[in-house]
């Protein structure tokens, strides 16, 4: 016995001696090991190509070392310098050694004028084909196999929208993220009137672009044509992956971008993109920083996806890789909601296959003693407020960019209590209300000037008194009727307009308030206006003002709201009955159900964990038992994933259920097949094997 016991104990150390040996003969047992001392595994060449007018732009091409085939690339054109895109790729979780290392070609381009390339960065520059032509270059390139995807957020999100306005023959899908297809409408003049911090952050009031921007104030396509998209939508033939923030800058031209690819783009486009909202400001992004504002929002808000997502896309739009990008949601948002409650309905994600998502129209409307209701108001009075374009109300949050602006959510009530601010405040909610999609507010004003603004702002009411700002807006009142001409106001009249507060998806909880403010001004988000009948540019060259006495009219005759939307509920998760272990070759049952609470039909998709799925097959009544079987070939465990969406297009959260299919081998013979595979491989390890063999038989 103890000879045995010896024996064992020699033959141990043999083995534990031998097993540095056996890492050596590379059998792959540690695949993240990296050969040689090269700590990159890539190298980068930089070109200075030739744009159709001569001039030349720096370009970093990034490949693997060992070489590839041609393979689809990735190309990013920004204005911050292109030395530092590994930080922007880093920041938001992509590893640009890693994504070439995997043969992708990275491609990254110093946009015209900017850093190490050549030419004029002004705003009527001759760069609008600069994408086309690069595009093109990299199609014609031994190590590209002439389809190319685009990635960018905010100004190298913008120029990709541009770029696929001139149809590059080479692109092939785009993520765009925090961006504005639409330059003149959400960059410069929302609501018809000058976006001062933003627009001065970037031109400064001295330079010739921010004079032509100003000079150009009126739209006109003949100048604004290339930095929009909203008559060239059939020209874009790629989808894309668009992707932006409810208190972000460009929320809105995130969500137009989405719907002018989706709806009115090209056959390549039409029915193909996807859009995704998170509860994010436009330099939280990517980075998945806790805080939006004054608000922490739950960390289930991460953007944990889109990085698959974006690997999906262009693995099966540049490498014919046809996988599971179709099936992911057309439209991803987060519905935000109390953050001080747990419990509370909202802060998750949902799902839906269009935007907007069906709902309600619901105006609430304005009555005295500031009280905002859904009842139609009786004769009130008119409320008039003096609005002095010197002492303007300060900005407080919101979806703002420029630099010194807080951006985000933020308690509004340091300046509600001013003379020129109208509040209207809703009854303590008795139960939880939704609002998802376009926000408008539907006013009747008068002014006794010629020209001035309306602000519309929607707060949460927390039940510590905390007015917490969701979104807001603003009309340039001379632009009332169109962005292309000037209509001036007659003094007394009273005028029916439309205030866009771009779009949300927000849940007040039970115990908050609904509250609208309305005032003439959001300071230095928006020029305040001077009241007179001057243009912009006039008003910066030579400043003159006049106090307006503005009305804002809340009677039958003369209705103020604001319109929110209500919309309709997705399914419940759904519920997955049958068994936990099978074996394989063998139909079992399973029993799915899913209600809907109004009642509309449901489908089903669901996904077997094997490699296969029904997709949304359907419809069955709400509630109804729905009996599937399925049989597994192979042992292994697999995870059924199920979800239900109603005939309006709106998903339900998923729902799992592990089945084991498991292995009838016992662990002697495991032990035995890894010996077989691998150790049998190698005579002295062989020898080791038939030697502990004899003295366990001893």
């Amino acid at each position: 016995m103890n000879k045995r016991l010896m024996g064992i104990f020699v033959i141990t150390l043999l083995i534990i001696t031998a097993i540095p040996a056996v890492g050596d003969l590379n059998l792959n047992f540690k695949s993240e090991e990296k050969t040689g001392s090269i700590s990159q595994g890539y190298f980068k060449e930089t070109y200075m190509i030739s744009m159709r007018d001569g001039v030349k732009l720096a370009t970093d091409v990034y490949l693997p070392y060992e070489g590839c085939p041609p393979h689809g690339s990735i190309l990013i054109r920004l204005p911050y310098n292109k030395d530092y895109v590994e930080t922007f790729l880093n920041g938001q979780g992509y590893d640009l050694e890693e994504w070439v290392e995997n043969n992708w070609s990275f491609v990254v381009q110093d946009e015209r004028g900017c850093y190490d390339s050549e030419g004029d960065p002004g705003i009527t520059n001759n760069g609008y084909y600069d994408g086309y032509d690069t595009v093109e270059w990299i199609s014609q390139q031994d190590w590209s196999n002439g389809k190319v995807a685009t990635w960018g957020r905010s100004a190298f999100g913008m120029n990709q929208y541009w770029m696929a306005g001139t149809t590059p023959p080479g692109l092939s899908c785009q993520f765009i993220g925090v961006a504005t297809s639409n330059f003149y409408k959400d960059f410069a003049y929302p609501g018809g009137q000058l976006r001062k911090a933003l627009v001065e952050n970037y031109f400064p009031p001295s330079s010739e672009d921010f004079e032509l921007i100003v000079t150009n104030e009126n739209f006109s396509y003949s100048f604004w044509s290339r930095y929009i998209l909203e008559n060239k939508w059939s020209n874009v033939q790629v989808p894309a992956v668009h992707i932006g923030g409810w208190y972000d800058g460009f929320l809105q031209g995130t969500i137009d971008g989405f719907m002018g690819y989706q709806y009115e783009g090209g056959a390549g486009a039409n029915g193909k993109s996807k859009l995704i909202m998170g509860p994010w400001t436009h330099k939280q992004f990517g980075y998945n920083e806790t805080n939006t504002g004054d608000l922490t929002f739950p960390e289930n808000q991460y953007d944990t996806f889109s990085r698959d997502l974006f690997l999906e896309m262009i693995n099966q739009y540049t490498m014919n890789d046809v996988n599971g990008f179709d099936r992911w949601p057309t439209v991803t948002y987060y519905v935000m909601s109390d953050v001080d409650d747990i419990n509370a309905p909202g802060n998750e994600w949902r799902y839906a296959d269009d935007w907007p998502i069906l709902a309600d129209e619901t105006p609430y409307y304005f009555h005295e003693d500031e009280l905002l209701s859904q009842e139609i108001p009786g004769s009130f009075n008119p409320v008039t407020f003096s609005y002095d374009p010197t002492n303007p109300v300060p900005n407080m949050g919101g979806q703002n960019i420029a630099s010194g602006l807080f951006l985000g959510p933020k308690d509004q009530r340091p300046i509600e209590n001013r003379a020129d601010v109208l509040i209207f405040t809703s009854d303590v909610l008795t139960g939880p209300i939704e609002s998802t999609g376009p926000v408008k507010a539907r006013l009747n004003v008068s002014s006794n000037c010629s020209d001035t603004d309306f602000t519309v702002k929607l707060s949460d009411v927390y039940p510590d008194g905390r007015s917490m700002l969701i979104t807001d807006g603003i009309l340039r009142m001379r632009n009332r009727n169109g962005n292309d001409r000037w209509e001036f106001m007659n003094s007394g009249e009273i005028y029916e307009v439309e205030v866009d507060l771009w779009s949300t998806s927000y849940i007040w909880n039970t115990g908050h308030r609904i509250r609208v403010a309305i005032s003439s001004s959001n300071y230095p988000r928006f020029l305040a206006n001077p009241n007179t009948d001057k243009s912009i540019l006039e008003s910066y060259q030579n400043p003159t003002y006049n106090i307006a006495q503005n009305t804002l009219y809340i009677d039958s005759n003369y209705p103020s709201c604001i319109i929110l939307q209500h919309p309709n509920a997705a399914p419940e998760k759904p519920t997955i009955n049958g068994p936990s272990k099978g074996k394989k070759d063998i139909e079992y049952e399973f029993i799915f159900n899913a209600n809907d609470p109004e009642g509309d039909q449901v489908f089903y998709y669901i996904d077997w964990g094997d490699g296969t799925f029904e997709d949304w097959i359907g419809p069955y009544n709400s509630g109804e038992d729905v009996i599937i079987k399925h049989k597994w070939d192979t042992d292994d465990n697999y995870i059924i994933t199920v979800r239900a969406k109603d005939s309006n297009g709106l998903w339900s959260n998923e729902e799992t259920l592990k089945i084991t299919i498991p292995r009838d081998k016992s662990s002697n013979i495991i032990f035995q097949r890894f010996f077989e595979n691998y150790f049998n491989s190698f005579s002295i390890l062989k020898q080791i094997f038939h030697l502990l063999n004899f003295v366990m038989n001893q």
